[in-house]
This record gives structure tokens, sequence and C-alpha cells, in this order.
């Protein structure tokens, strides 16, 4: 959508003080009404920014007012993702220093890959940002490594299921694509499974959202939305989504006969 559109669409909502309204992507810096969004939208909407920082951080600066990413929270508005080999930590520390100089609040995060020499260069590299006053903190692998499943999920055989069962599902988010399509889950959103609304739906509310929908994909969840994590007071135990009357897998046995008929 046009910057004109994300304006009008995030000022339709209604948020708490303690809840912003997250930009991520992809890279949401590379969209080219990003600064008419951060300066345009009703100023009573605080902003959370998830970027890799590729962004001129002179430019960021200038543009962007320190009130629209500053909130009280026990972690940065402004979250840096740091992915060996895709960016660099030097010029990420770089430009982190300069928006902390400048009064913006960044944190960066990097991947505890179960691979140990990446595993080993995150932790070192924690420890050297630390050392520097930076925020860097660890976040867990999710998914498949070397024919193994990670990660800390609330329903089990959710992720990368061996069979496909129906359920009922309720986000606790609002996850809005590109377009301004709404979804009920980021499953749906990366496989462009059916939206629940688009955002500038005249009769589009809270309401639409805040109830249990019946979904045939348990088992092909994404594993961002059933992980346990951190809500936004940092308390452990959060998920994205509540699942609900998960249907019971038939018995492999009784599979395997109806496949011999």
């Amino acid at each position: 959508m046009a910057a004109d559109d994300w304006i009008k669409a995030a000022n339709r909502l209604t948020l708490r003080d303690d809840l912003p309204l997250t930009l991520q992507g992809g890279e949401p810096t590379l969209h080219k009404g990003f600064y008419r969004i951060v300066n345009e939208v009703k100023k009573e909407i605080k902003m959370d920014l998830l970027t890799n920082m590729a962004f001129d951080t002179d430019e960021f600066i200038a543009s962007v007012p320190l009130w629209r990413f500053t909130r009280e929270a026990p972690y940065a508005a402004i979250r840096v993702s740091y992915h060996p080999g895709q960016n660099d930590i030097d010029e990420i520390i770089r430009k982190t220093v300069a928006l902390q100089d400048a009064g913006f609040r960044v944190g960066i995060y990097g991947l505890l890959h179960p691979e140990e020499r990446l595993r080993r260069h995150i932790l070192e590299t924690k420890k050297k940002c630390c050392a520097m006053g930076i925020d860097f903190r660890t976040k867990e692998f999710l998914g498949e490594w070397q024919e193994k499943l990670y990660g800390t999920f609330k329903y089990e055989g959710s992720v990368m299921g061996s069979t496909l069962r129906r359920c009922e599902c309720r986000t606790t988010e609002l996850i809005v694509d590109p377009e301004g399509y709404v979804y009920r889950c980021h499953a749906d959103l990366y496989k462009k499974r059916a939206p629940a609304a688009h955002i500038l739906d005249e009769d589009f509310c809270e309401a639409d959202m805040d109830i249990f929908r019946s979904c045939s994909y348990f088992g092909d969840c994404n594993p961002c939305d059933v992980k346990v994590k951190t809500n936004r007071y940092q308390i452990f135990g959060h998920t994205s989504v509540e699942v609900k009357n998960i249907a019971i897998p038939a018995k492999r046995a009784r599979r395997s006969e109806v496949v011999a008929r």
C-alpha cells in the first residue's frame, strides 16, 4: 500500500500506551513512504521498528521524530536483527551508537544457532556489545537443523507435524501484509492463504480478530506463532496464538489400511 493508505489505516487504531504498532518486514525502512508514515500517523500511536539497519543513519536521525519510538518498556523500541554473513556487525554497532547518541533506544538481537561456530560467534558478539553499553540479546533458534527440530512450542505437533489436523485458533496480534490484508497467523501470511479481512475495510474492527477460527493446517504452524516466548513485559510463557479443539490424529494402522485398499 502507499503511504497515504498506511497512514489512514494506522489512524483507525486505538492502542494502549504500552501497545505499539510494529513496523517490520522484510525491511520496513525500504518503503518509499517510510518517513511520511512515522511522521504523519497520529501522535497517540507509538511505534516499534524491527530492522536490519539498511538505511542511512544521518537521514533517519534527521527525519524520524524521537517521540515516535520512545515509550516505557523493558526492551528497545528499535530492534536490530543481526544475521552473520548477511549484515556486518561492525556497521550495525556504528549505526547503533549513532542512534543512541541521538536519543533513540536500540537493541541488537542474534540467533543462537545450533551450529557451534555460529553460536560461539553470537555469544562473543553479545559480550563485545554489552561491554560497549549496547543492549544485545539472543533469541532461540526455531525450526529444523540436521534433521532435528529446535524450539520451545506450546502445542505438541504444531510445527512440522506428521499430519495436518483441524483445530480452532485465535490470534493475539493484528498481522497485516504489505498490501494491507489481515491474516489470522504468520503461516497464513507467508503461504498466502485466504486473508481474514483488509485493514481498510470500513466495517473491520478488533472484534473481527478476537474470535476462534476454524483451521485445517495444525501441524504446519509457523514457529513464530506457537513458540513460547516473553510478552511485552518480558515475562516468559506467552504465545501469539491460542489453539483449542485440536483433532486427534487417526491411528497409523487405520490409515495404512485405507491406503492399501
